[in-house]
């Protein structure tokens, strides 16, 4: 019966209503007025058996929305007998659906519509005929509101400023109304304690499992028992399961360096509210704008750990120490770490990469035994940082020297290439301007043109991807020159050095190459072992203190090394 049907009071507010300038408009359009005004409006006109449902923060752009899905499951089932909302725009703002159940869906369900500040009333014929206007102007409304709010959250993206609601893990907001991040005394401890873990060698998943065992809170558990407030993927079952995903988010996240990274996530358009992720030549990074949690230097270690780690043998627990850090002195490409169940632990060696794959046409085998590696590796570090701390003035000086003359001709012979190339550049685009021109007064045929044309145009095609490749290159050589004190510093830190570690290494030492035996598969020849240090390169043989490995002939980088690498 019509009688028992109920008469729908309907009220939307969205984040941008909420966001007028004008203050009266703002109160005006709060659910708590629309009701009053619908209840109002209801108890003049004789409508008896409302019901007001609302949906609050919710776009007009779609109409996904609670409130509105159980409107129409109700009128699926013969239940609503009107529906009254204060104006078109609270019914929605995307005009072509809004006529669509204006002009198509309600005049078939026999549902009454009223838009009473619009004068709409599907009972008068003669109100519906602006309809499209007013969809169309409040769809207008949308797009421009949503143009609006966009160029805010990016101009506020460039300033630094956090867009998100919830501080990330290891940060708390410095008071409650702030979005200004201080680091979390509770929290802090675990994000370093997983970056020392990751620099040791561990992998997120192994990392996952140390914290589950020692039954650390996870991110969400944590901050929902400090706020009571639930995220995503909020799971109070499992509050100590942690996954590898969610160590590895932390290890990427450059917040703990004291950085701002924003605009990381976009909405198709302004009607489909789907998130996808920019590109990150899209994403707007301010630096040090809070406090950072980790060092650089950290931060670097574990970039380069996560980069170059490769898992381990299912029988073998632990990663390779050197994961990374070794490579063929010949053909440059990364080195392996051979070891099987049967074979001993002072058996374990290093294999060529190239060789393993495509045999002794492609390299050789440039083959030397871990425990070997270990030994060299272990002495030169222990010879290197000795004499830092011991002699820090005549290190300093040593390492200055050899690095500044090198470099500097080093530097100026890129930064003349990368000029050259910017000239031919903008000769190019000099050029096909003035061939365009007189292609266009006759003086070039067309078909010269097109010729003409193509070249220069796959040309500057190949310097647009050149140039900023020598950018790069020569940043990354400027980056090499040496921070001898940044060393020294690191040698007092570690005053005596019982045995290798993965954090050592990586806090020490770039990059180890290791070059083939002076006569093929002999155990007795000469093998050279290269090491660049961090933060200053090459150390030359006249510092070696004590004896070499047994017939191993220890050779350090030079320029030429560090230009390969670059390259």
């Amino acid at each position: 019966m019509a009688s028992q049907k109920y008469n729908i009071l309907y009220g939307r507010l969205s984040q941008e209503d909420e966001r007028q300038r004008d203050d009266r408009q703002k109160e005006s359009n709060s659910i708590h007025n629309q009701k009053l005004f619908l209840e109002q409006y209801a108890a003049d006109h004789g409508f008896e058996n409302t019901l007001f449902l609302a949906d609050d923060g919710y776009s007009g752009t779609n109409f996904d929305r609670p409130a509105w899905k159980k409107i129409i499951e109700m009128v699926e089932r013969d239940e609503v007998e009107t529906i009254i909302v204060k104006d078109l725009s609270r019914l929605g703002r995307e005009y072509l659906q809004v006529g669509q159940y204006t002009e198509i869906y309600f005049p078939e369900k026999g549902v009454r519509f009223i838009a009473v500040n619009d004068g709409v009333d599907s009972l008068v014929e003669s109100s519906n005929d602006f309809n499209p206007i007013r969809n169309w102007a409040n769809e207008l409304h949308a797009k421009d509101t949503s143009k609006k709010v966009r160029a805010i959250k990016k101009m506020q993206a460039e300033r630094g400023e956090r867009l998100g609601g919830k501080p990330p893990y290891g940060y708390k907001k410095k008071d409650k109304d702030s979005k200004e991040i201080i680091p979390d005394e509770e929290t802090a401890p675990i994000v370093r304690r997983i970056f020392d873990l990751c620099a040791a060698g561990k992998g997120p998943n192994q990392i996952a499992r140390i914290l589950t065992q020692e039954q650390v809170l996870n991110p969400t558990n944590q901050y929902y028992q400090a706020t009571g407030a639930a995220c995503t993927n909020l799971d109070t079952t499992r509050p100590y399961t942690w996954s590898g995903r969610t160590v590895a988010k932390i290890l990427e996240n450059k917040v703990y360096i004291g950085h701002t990274l924003n605009m990381k996530k976009t909405t198709l358009s302004y009607k489909n509210k789907k998130q996808i992720q920019k590109p990150e030549s899209e994403q707007i990074l301010v630096e040090n704008t809070h406090e950072p949690l980790i060092s650089m230097e950290v931060w670097e270690i574990v970039q380069d750990v996560r980069e170059h780690k490769r898992r381990p043998p299912k029988h073998m627990e632990e990663p390779n120490l050197f994961s990374g850090l070794v490579y063929c002195a010949d053909c440059g490409k990364y080195m392996v770490l051979c070891r099987t169940e049967k074979m001993r632990e002072d058996q374990y060696y290093f294999r060529c990469s190239t060789y393993s794959k495509r045999g002794k046409t492609a390299c050789s085998p440039h083959q030397i035994r871990e425990a070997d590696l270990k030994a060299i590796v272990l002495d030169d570090l222990r010879r290197v940082t000795h004499f830092a701390r011991m002699k820090e003035r005549q290190f300093a000086q040593y390492i200055n020297q050899r690095n500044t003359a090198e470099l500097r001709r080093e530097i100026n012979r890129l930064q003349k290439e990368l000029d050259s190339m910017r000239r031919r550049y903008d000769e190019l685009c000099a050029l096909f301007k003035r061939l365009y021109e007189d292609n266009v007064l006759g003086r070039v045929s067309d078909e010269q043109f097109r010729m003409l044309s193509a070249d220069y145009n796959a040309e500057q095609k190949n310097l647009s991807v050149a140039i900023p490749a020598k950018e790069e290159q020569l940043e990354k050589l400027k980056a090499s020159a040496a921070n001898v004190d940044a060393f020294i510093e690191k040698a007092k830190r570690y005053t005596t050095i019982d045995e290798l570690t993965p954090e050592l290494l990586r806090l020490f030492i770039q990059r180890i190459e290791v070059g083939e035996r002076s006569q093929k598969y002999s155990r007795s020849a000469g093998q050279s072992v290269r090491i660049v240090y961090r933060d200053i390169g090459r150390v030359d043989s006249p510092m070696q203190e004590g004896e070499q490995a047994p017939h191993i002939a220890k050779q350090i980088t030079d320029i030429e090394e560090i230009k390969r690498l670059l390259a």
